[in-house]
Order: C-alpha cells, then structure tokens, then sequence
C-alpha cells in the first residue's frame, strides 16, 4: 500500500476530476498562489504541472526557500519538458521528479485522478515514454517511481500482436500498457521487472490463495482475458474483487462474470 498525498498542488487544467476522486487538491495560478502552496507543502504532497512554463514559475519560488524547507516540498511530475538548466535544482528541490523526456503518453485525466487517490497507486502506471533507438520503455508509477525495462519483454502474443512502442498509451486505469493493439498488464509486468513486487505478491497469494479473488484472478488468467474484458463491469470492479478489497460479488454482477469466464458461478471458487 502506498501513501496518498496529503496535498495535491495542479499547475493547469483538470482540477475537478482530482477533487472528484477524493484527493485534497488545489490550483495554483500566480507567484502569489504559489508561495502560498510551498508554505503548506510537505513531503508527502504532490505537484503536478499539466502546463508549459509552470515548472519555471514553481522553480524561481523553491529556490528561495530556507534550506530547511527546501527538503520538504514533496513529489513533481511535469508533463513538459524543462529547461535544461532547471532539471538539476528541480531535481535537488523535489522527490520523486519525474519530468516528460520526448514523447511522454499519460492516462487521461479522469483516470490520472483515480490512480493518485488509490492506495495500490504504485503497482499502476499513470504514464513513460518509448526509447526507439535503445530499444527501452520507461514507465512511470502512481507514486512516481520509474522502471525502464527492454521492449525485448513484449514478445509476440499467442494471437500474433506485436508491440508497436512508437503508439505508447495508458489505459484502465493504470492496468494496462497499450504499445499499439497489444496490451500488457500492469501486474504482469511489475511481477517480471520488480523483484521486491514479485516477492510481496507471491506471499500475499500464498495467503489468499483460497479466496473469491484469487480464484478469479486465476481463472482469467487461464482463460488469456484481461481485467477489462468484463464487459459492463470496468477494469477497477474486477481488480478490487480479485484484491479481495470488496465482499465476494452476488446477483447480476457474478453471474456477468461466469459468464466471461463460460462456468457456472459456483465452479468459481474450484479454481
């Protein structure tokens, strides 16, 4: 579980959507404005820049803080490319900062706000960009820390889709990683990349490896469907049922998922 922001600072437009999800959000237009912000920042709290320029702006005000609060200004991810000469005192000021290098694909921001408020927020991808001529992908979690893998991990699916990186996206809701028409869940690839995921995540199913969850995230995998493959029910629904962070579905809903899956709602469970 990761720790939401206790604060979240928006450079640009989408201000609603971060309120919407629950997230202690605010705007900041002007030096006044920011200053404001820097004097309530700390260090689990976040800025996001969706706008050119704001990073220039935020970074002339940081600079000048006390040394004892220079520390303590929290997460910045911009979706824009700074000035050569700002990454390294924006680097020194924020931590994690994460910065968009050429081509930077992020989720909408709908679904950018879902993500930040979900305490699983860094096993989910919010955005990366595609290294064409080093053949490498760099994406970057929910609580902003990055993992560069090999494309050379995207290998033809059992339909015969190939990766296609130069058409990087993100999609439900930070489950999965389009690179083209093929699609590469989010679990899927932490678990072969991150270690320290793979372990906590083998654990946790050693654990709960007899509950509703686990069975059904056993049977889709087997059956090759995705999270979002559940027709009226989104891509979240079956993940929190699958994390067994909601009571086991009845009615309408798990038969929609036998369904899917061609069993019987009580063959679930044998699985």
């Amino acid at each position: 579980m990761t720790k939401t922001p206790d604060k979240l600072f928006l450079f640009g437009n989408g201000i609603k959507w971060l309120v919407r999800a629950g997230l202690p959000a605010a705007r900041v237009l002007g030096r006044r404005s920011i200053v404001q912000a820097l004097g309530e920042a700390s260090p689990s709290a976040l800025w996001l820049a969706t706008q050119p320029g704001a990073t220039e702006e935020l970074l002339h005000e940081a600079i000048r803080l006390p040394s004892r609060r220079r520390s303590r200004l929290g997460g910045l991810l911009t979706l824009h490319t700074p000035r050569t000469e700002s990454i390294q005192p924006l680097d020194d000021l924020f931590e994690p900062f994460v910065w968009s290098a050429g081509d930077f694909r992020i989720l909408p921001i709908a679904e950018l706000a879902e993500v930040l408020a979900d305490p699983r927020r860094g096993d989910l991808f919010i955005g990366g960009y595609a290294d064409l001529d080093n053949e490498t992908l760099t994406l970057v979690r929910g609580d902003l820390r990055r993992l560069s893998v090999p494309l050379s991990m995207f290998p033809p699916s059992p339909a015969g889709e190939t990766s296609d990186p130069a058409r990087l996206g993100f999609t439900d809701y930070g489950n999965t990683v389009q690179l083209g028409d093929y699609e590469a869940a989010a679990d899927a690839v932490l678990y072969e990349a991150d270690p320290g995921y793979r372990s906590q995540l083998l654990a946790k199913r050693r654990k709960e490896n007899k509950t509703f969850g686990a069975c059904l995230r056993r049977l889709r995998m087997q059956r090759g469907l995705r999270q979002a493959d559940f027709g009226g029910l989104s891509a979240k629904t079956i993940a929190r049922i699958e994390r067994d962070e909601t009571e086991m579905p009845r009615g309408q809903t798990l038969k929609a998922i036998a369904v899917r899956l061609d069993v019987e709602p009580e063959e679930i469970l044998s699985y």
